[in-house]
């Protein structure tokens, strides 16, 4: 594979992203998650206009990971409300990529923005029936530190808080 650069997204990149957040949804959560909540996720938190909006909002770090001119991965996040806590909001790689590093290479770059903005802690949510997600993010340092139920378009999910350090 080539080599991955990783950079701040930008809006041509829209369309990239969405395509990713589908596919990366539908193998991550299709065997545990109706199609009908997937579709609403998509729906509600990756409209177009939406996505414009997080990647020109100047708190969202929000990157791509692009080779040979092929958008293979994202991910955002931003202040949590907590002066010294930043939230991941999303890490998302095309499937067919996955294993590749490139989900490191992006868990990286939001750490180093996350450093250089003062925060010293990272946390998010993650569905706990992620076994992709919950087992990259241990891997990475992070580790679980809540369970909460909640509700993901009318579907109750249970779900991990992960917390880790900026280091």
């Amino acid at each position: 594979m080539a080599d991955v650069t990783i950079r701040t997204a930008v809006s041509r990149d829209i369309p990239a992203i969405l395509r990713i957040a589908e596919r990366g949804w539908n193998a991550a959560y299709g065997e545990f998650l109706s199609q009908e909540t997937i579709d609403s996720a998509m729906t509600e938190w990756y409209d177009p206009d939406t996505t414009r909006a997080q990647i020109e909002h100047e708190d969202v770090p929000y990157f791509v990971a692009e080779t040979t001119g092929r958008i293979l991965g994202y991910t955002s996040g931003g202040p949590s409300g907590e002066e010294t806590i930043a939230t991941l909001g999303a890490i998302y790689v095309d499937p067919d990529y996955w294993g590749n590093g490139i989900g490191t290479a992006l868990l990286e770059a939001f750490e180093d923005v996350c450093r250089q903005r003062g925060y010293d802690t990272i946390q998010f949510q993650v569905l706990a029936k992620n076994d992709v997600g919950t087992s990259f993010y241990k891997k990475h340092g992070y580790g679980v530190i809540d369970e909460q139920e909640a509700d993901l378009f009318g579907e109750t999910v249970r779900e991990y808080v992960f917390r880790g350090q900026v280091e």
